[in-house]
Formats: structure tokens, C-alpha cells, sequence
């Protein structure tokens, strides 16, 4: 572990926190919940594709990313106004009174709280992908994807700043558990559902298998309480602490040309599955409600050799001089490391592979129709890291109140993030195109900025809408008259 000013630790770890601002998801509930949403909806819930109105569709692209924290903020911004601007933030902890803010400066603050420090990133970038029925009751798919993922839970409240800055030299603090991961990864996956609509209310299960190629991976973790005393120049020190990483191999040599963002350093697999069930609406179009349970991101992504996981578990008192760690790349880092504190540099080093989880998520919806054209979600996703160093996903509870035509739909989502913050989002939909934002204040109101959201899709699908055999059998036995399976409408007009 490098050594670092106590003066400069916060901007360091403001850096880490915020370094995801300029990039381009969480759960993009304005393009995944409606009817027409198609393959878009199976990264909620897999079965939903089983009642898409339309017989076929393909995605061109999709994007989207997602940011939260509550370590750090600026001040009296919006994102676009911080993304303008970005050689104007200035961290208040390079303030002074010889040394004022400038009169265009934006503000980097931090909170000062007892919770604990938390920080989770989800970056998306969809490729072509499509969907089409075979049948009457089957739904067959493709998706192709690029992922980042970045998170950072239950870090010790110790390190806010305010709290930080104001450890002497000499005092001895206990440090908690952490954990940090980090990973990017591209997804090729298959897609299948099915509609069985024997009875009164209708039942779909999807399924969604994926191959994942693992570009660049790392962790780090402390797995017991130990203590942390500052020096005096640069140098600290560690009661029993045991820490754990593991760095993909191209991070490991970041200055070698050879070493690319989109290399392939790991494989894996991965699965969506889902359920769910609706009451047909009388008229055959639609549904009076549909509910469902869905498990998503179950899977693994296991880094080839050349990779390195460490162990630095120390079990005595250690004073680390700071000054002596010197390194060109990440691998010498390690080396030095692992000599200064365990007398040996290879000593750390546990293997050279390493397994990182999906940000698994265990998912409940409820979509109810209010009113013709209008309905009403309930969602709930809570985050299930199954695997030792798997990614952490966002914990979410939404309610999604939504207009919605064959060509034009609106949605104001209202979102609890972690049970700590509440952002209130919109979407659109205008034929193919869907824009939103589950935190549309971080656009336009200047405030503390401390996350944002977005996400865009586009797609073209079949012209023809679907009433399935089933819902008309279900329409006759309500005392409906029969109708065709297929009602043509024209090309909407732009």
C-alpha cells in the first residue's frame, strides 16, 4: 500500500470517486418497463419480451451510464455546467484564506457524515441486437454489449474528509473492512421466452445465457480490523492488517503499447432469468397488470494467467516509510511492496489468475393499467454479490408512472437509490428513439452534484401489432367478438 500524504489522501480518493463524470447504467427504467420496450425489457426482466406487441425488432444502438456517491460534491452545479467547465473545480481542501476560490471556481466539497462512504459507477454501451417472434407463443433474441462497472461499499466513515484531515500525528484510529472492484467486459448473448396463455391470466418465463470477454479487472480488500497510526514524513503504521488485490495483467504493465483497452484477458459466462405473469385487458390489446421476478448478472468472469492476486497479511506492528515506494507500472508496485513489508517481492503473490463476479441483482416488478393509456410500475432491485469479489450493484426502489401510445411514450420515474437517495427521473420515447434520465436534476438544477444518469436507445420494429389466439379466446369467453391476429396500422408521420 502506497503511502500517502494525509494532506492529499482526500483528493486522491475524490479522484477515484468522481474520475467517472466525464465517461458515458443503472437500471434505465424509462426504456425497459413498457409494453413496447421489446429486447430492451429483457435486461430487466427476460420474460417480458414474451408480450411485446410486435412481431420483430432490431436495436441499433443503446447506451447509458450511471453515477452515485456520497463522499464528495460540487458545488452549486449542474452536470453539463461541470463538464463545460472542468478546469475550474477546485477541492475546498486547497483552500486557504492567502489562497481564495477564484470567482468562475466550482467547488469540491465533501460530506461529513456517520454513514458509511459508498460510490458505484455502471457504464453501458449497447451494439446491434434484435428480437422476433417465432410462433405465436416463442421470442427469440440477440444482444451484444460493452460494460464498466466501478464500486466501492461500506468504506469506513473515517475516511470523509472533514474526519480524515483532523487525525494527528501519533493518534491510532481502527480501520474497518473495505472492499473496492472495478471491472469492463463485453457481453454476447442469446435470448429466448415464452408465453403460455392457457387460462386466465398468462404466464412467460425468459431465459438470456451470455459469453462474457473480460478486458480489464481489479480488487482490493481488507478483511480484518487493524490500525493506522500517521508519522511524521510520509511514513505510518499498520497494527495486523491483512489486504487483499488483484490486478488484470493489463493493468499490471500500463506502459506496455501492447496492452489495449479492448484486450481480451478473461472469459466467462453469464445468465438473466425471469418470470411473469399478466391479466389480458378485454379488448385483447394489452394487460390489466403484469407482474414478475427476475434474477439478473448471475455469472463470473475468470482472468487468464499473466493476471496476479496478492495477500499482504502481517501479523505484528510495521512502520512503512512512504519515500521508499518507487515503481514505473503497477507490477513494480507490487514487487516493492512486497519486499518492504513481507521481506520478499514475490512473497505476496497467491496466483496469477483471479475470478470476479457480475453485479447480480435480485429484481420484482408490478405494472398495473390506471387509465387507458396510462399505467403505473412498482420496481424494486436488490443487489446479491454471490462471489467473493463480485461487483456490487445498486440496491433500487422505484415507482414509474408512465403515458404510453404505439409511437410516443412518457415516464417520470421516482427513484430510492441504496435507501439514501431520492432522484426523480424522465423519459421519452419518440418512435424509435428513447431518451432519459433517471436523476434529471443533475441537467438542469445547480445544486450539490454528487451523481447522474442517462441512456439512450434506438431501434426500428415490425409495423404490424400482435394479438395473440390467446387473448382473443380469452376476449370470446368475456363476451367479445372475435378479431383478426394481426391489425395493420400505418407508418407513423414525422
Amino acid at each position: 500500500m502506497h503511502i500517502i500524504r494525509v494532506s492529499r489522501l482526500p483528493i486522491l480518493l475524490s479522484g477515484i470517486l468522481l474520475s467517472a463524470f466525464p465517461s458515458f447504467a443503472q437500471e434505465q427504467l424509462g426504456m425497459r418497463l413498457e409494453r413496447y420496450s421489446g429486447i430492451y425489457a429483457a435486461g430487466l426482466n427476460p420474460a417480458n419480451t414474451a408480450f411485446m406487441p410486435h412481431n420483430w425488432e432490431v436495436s441499433l444502438f443503446n447506451a447509458g451510464y450511471f453515477f452515485e456517491n456520497n463522499y464528495a460534491y460540487l458545488e452549486n452545479t449542474s452536470l453539463q455546467h461541470a463538464l463545460r467547465n472542468t478546469d475550474n473545480i477546485v477541492a475546498i481542501s486547497d483552500l486557504s484564506p492567502e489562497r481564495p476560490a477564484p470567482p468562475d471556481a466550482i467547488i469540491l466539497h465533501y460530506y461529513n457524515n456517520n454513514r458509511r462512504i459508498r460510490a458505484v459507477s455502471q457504464a453501458l454501451v449497447g451494439g446491434p441486437g434484435f428480437s422476433f417472434r417465432l410462433g405465436e407463443n416463442h421470442v427469440l433474441g440477440l444482444t451484444t454489449g460493452v460494460r464498466g462497472d466501478f464500486s466501492a461499499y461500506r468504506v469506513p466513515s473515517v475516511f470523509y474528509y472533514p474526519q480524515f484531515s483532523q487525525i494527528e500525528t501519533g493518534q491510532t484510529i481502527d480501520i474497518r473492512p473495505l472492499q473496492l472492484q472495478a471491472m469492463t467486459w463485453s457481453e454476447i448473448g442469446l435470448h429466448y421466452s415464452h408465453l403460455n396463455t392457457d387460462g386466465d391470466v398468462e404466464i412467460a418465463w425468459g431465459i438470456s445465457p451470455k459469453l462474457l470477454l473480460g478486458h480489464a479487472g481489479a480488487y482490493a480488500k481488507s478483511n480484518l480490523v487493524f490500525q493506522y497510526t500517521p508519522g511524521v514524513n510520509d511514513t505510518a503504521i499498520f497494527n495486523n492488517p491483512t489486504w487483499e488485490f488483484g490486478l488484470s495483467r493489463n493493468l499490471l504493465d500500463s506502459d506496455n503499447p501492447q496492452n489495449q483497452a479492448f484486450d481480451v484477458t478473461g472469459t466467462g459466462a453469464g445468465i438473466d432469468l425471469g418470470m411473469s405473469w399478466a391479466s389480458p385487458s378485454d379488448d385483447g390489446e394489452g394487460y390489466r397488470w403484469r407482474a414478475g421476478v427476475s434474477l439478473l448478472d448471475l455469472g463470473f468472469v475468470r482472468f487468464k494467467p499473466g493476471s496476479e492476486q496478492h495477500i499482504l497479511r502481517l501479523d505484528s506492528i510495521l512502520s512503512v516509510d512512504g519515500n521508499a515506494i518507487r515503481a514505473d507500472d503497477a507490477r513494480g508496485y507490487t514487487r516493492v511492496l512486497s519486499q518492504l513489508l513481507l521481506g520478499d517481492s514475490l512473497a505476496s503473490l497467491q496466483g496469477n489468475t483471479f475470478v470476479m463476479g457480475l453485479p447480480t441483482g435480485l429484481s420484482a416488478q408490478f405494472d398495473v393499467q390506471v387509465a387507458p393509456d396510462f399505467y403505473c410500475s412498482a420496481v424494486g432491485v436488490q443487489r446479491l454479490p454471490l462471489l467473493k469479489h463480485s461487483l456490487r450493484r445498486t440496491s433500487t426502489l422505484a415507482l414509474v408512472p408512465r403515458y404510453e401510445k404505439r409511437w410516443f411514450s412518457f415516464s417520470l420515474p421516482v427513484v430510492l437509490n441504496d435507501w439514501q437517495s431520492l432522484r426523480v427521473g424522465l423519459a421519452v420515447r419518440l418512435g424509435w428513439l428513447y431518451l432519459g434520465s433517471d436523476n434529471v436534476g443533475s441537467f438542469f438544477t445547480k445544486n450539490k452534484l454528487s451523481g447522474a444518469d442517462a441512456y439512450i436507445g434506438l431501434k426500428i420494429n415490425g409495423f404490424s401489432i400482435r394479438k395473440g389466439e390467446g387473448r382473443d379466446r380469452l376476449h370470446k369467453e368475456r363476451g367479445g367478438s372475435s378479431k383478426q391476429n394481426l391489425k395493420k396500422i400505418k407508418c407513423y408521420q414525422f
